[in-house]
């Protein structure tokens, strides 16, 4: 039995078991939205043609030695481990072969914002939403990909750091992301208590792992969705978030997923997306199709963007 080909992730359809060639071609089918230069395509088909099965691609990916040390310094090539990197083994458990095939050419990259790259653009959170939501209503907030939740969570926290009450959809293309998020659960990472917030929100849970407060998780909600089908809430939102993403794509799949996303601003509202879209080269793409919708940086600092009222 085959696997069918399909134009993207969310409507593949395996016919029967996986096989090696239906997962290769399920990562081609995948790629050809992505990077073609993307080094994330060439680890996954090299760990592909060095598996002599499935059981034995399925171990290569989940090689939690290099995972280890992937988390400390992702600077190296995979070994198939990448997807694998980002979550946990309670997490990586849930998804199938397809699913672990993804996650490896686009990652559940995710941290807290206050522990990463995003930190400038969180401390800026409180004047983006007192910008984009001015009226005493919550702020409506899209995060996507909401991944295993820390980004959706980081945001509603500052939001509620700030006095502001908010109601926020993350949405994620892979159903296992989606289920850890709404967990509240967080998969491990040493940053996550890196901040003076972290003590007010998150909790230690009796088995040593974080999860977020009831405060945070109840103004949350979850659901699978597709910046390149434009499967995604219809909002409008105060805030859409969508960081971590943009970058794997390039040409008309790249200009499609930002116009997708943009839609969901509303008018008058501000879209965040991260530093390697507001600067690298390779994002030009993502900028001008920005411009062409009207939509500015609204700092030259930071990485929001006004959508015109």
């Amino acid at each position: 039995m085959t696997e069918r080909a399909a134009p993207d992730a969310l409507s593949w359809s395996p016919a029967g078991p996986p096989t090696l060639e239906g997962l290769r071609a399920f990562a081609l089918a995948v790629a050809r939205d992505l990077d073609p230069g993307s080094r994330y395509v060439k680890e996954l088909l090299a760990v592909l043609d060095a598996s002599s099965s499935v059981e034995d691609y399925l171990r290569r990916l989940a090689d939690a030695e290099h995972a280890d040390a992937f988390r400390r310094d992702g600077s190296g090539p995979s070994r198939g481990e990448r997807g694998f990197s980002w979550v946990d083994a309670r997490t990586w458990a849930d998804m199938d072969p397809f699913e672990q095939t993804l996650s490896n050419l686009l990652t559940g990259e995710t941290r807290m914002m206050w522990g990463g790259e995003g930190a400038p653009d969180w401390e800026r959170l409180p004047d983006a939403l007192a910008a984009a939501a001015p009226g005493p209503g919550p702020a409506r907030v899209l995060s996507v990909p909401c991944s295993t939740g820390k980004e959706p969570f980081s945001l509603v926290i500052g939001a509620l750091e700030a006095g502001r009450e908010v109601e926020l959809v993350g949405v994620d293309r892979q159903a296992s992301y989606v289920g850890r998020a709404a967990s509240g659960r967080l998969v491990p990472h040493q940053r996550d208590w890196s901040h003076a917030a972290a003590a007010r929100w998150l909790r230690r849970l009796d088995d040593g792992a974080t999860a977020v407060s009831d405060e945070v998780l109840r103004r949350c909600r979850f659901e699978q969705g597709d910046v390149l089908t434009g499967a995604l809430p219809a909002g409008p939102f105060d805030l859409v978030s969508c960081r971590n993403l943009l970058g794997y794509f390039r040409g008309e799949s790249l200009a499609r997923a930002v116009r997708n996303v943009a839609a969901r601003v509303r008018p008058g509202g501000l879209l965040l997306v991260d530093p390697f879209v507001t600067e690298a080269a390779d994002m030009a793409l993502a900028r001008e199709t920005l411009a062409g919708l009207g939509l500015a940086r609204r700092w030259s600092d930071r990485s929001y963007f006004d959508r015109p009222a």
